[in-house]
């Protein structure tokens, strides 16, 4: 499995996924309201083959990232951010959320990152030139549960964060995570 493969490629990489899970709470850190970065946000893609891995947002709609390629020296080391939605505790919570982007990908538009996804140097110094992935939240449980349920209205509610988490990192793999020299 790839989430495996991940955690073996250096000591300290569990570590390291830890802090960044933790950093979820700190998410007002990652964007800006007026965007400090110049330029277009990275695209946001919706996850090849999500449905059939069960890898759903709440709605069933398949997950979402942006991902901003390295360059240079930080062309092999990634960054991979878990962005932070919020728990829905009740499921008249979640079921609102199926409206918004906290729970579908079809409410979700591109963001502009910045802060520890800037590409100046100068602002950024440790992270600058490496691919940087924006992991965006939309299941209901930071991305632990596995779980499925029906609403008071018949519709079904998807909690399928671990699998969202385990299909993007075997997506990732594929675009060059795999040979990754830091994580």
């Amino acid at each position: 499995m790839a989430t495996e493969q991940l955690l073996q490629c250096r000591p300290g990489c569990l570590v390291l996924l830890l802090l960044l899970l933790a950093s979820v709470m700190m998410c007002p850190l990652v964007w800006s309201s007026p965007p400090t970065t110049v330029g277009r946000p990275p695209e946001l893609t919706l996850l090849a083959g999500a449905a059939e891995k069960g890898a759903v947002c709440l709605d069933g709609s398949p997950p979402a990232y942006q991902l901003e390629r390295g360059f240079g020296s930080g062309s092999h080391s990634w960054l991979v951010y878990l962005e932070g939605g919020g728990w829905c505790s009740t499921v008249e919570a979640c079921s609102k959320h199926t409206k918004s982007a906290l729970g579908s990908s079809n409410f979700m538009e591109a963001v502009q990152l910045a802060g520890i996804f800037s590409k100046d140097q100068s602002q950024n110094s440790d992270f600058y030139n490496w691919n940087k992935v924006f992991v965006r939240y939309c299941d209901g449980a930071s991305f632990s549960g596995d779980a499925e349920y029906e609403d008071q209205d018949g519709n079904r509610l998807f909690f399928r964060g671990l699998r969202i988490w385990e299909a993007i990192i075997d997506e990732l793999m594929e675009k060059g995570l795999a040979n990754a020299k830091q994580v």
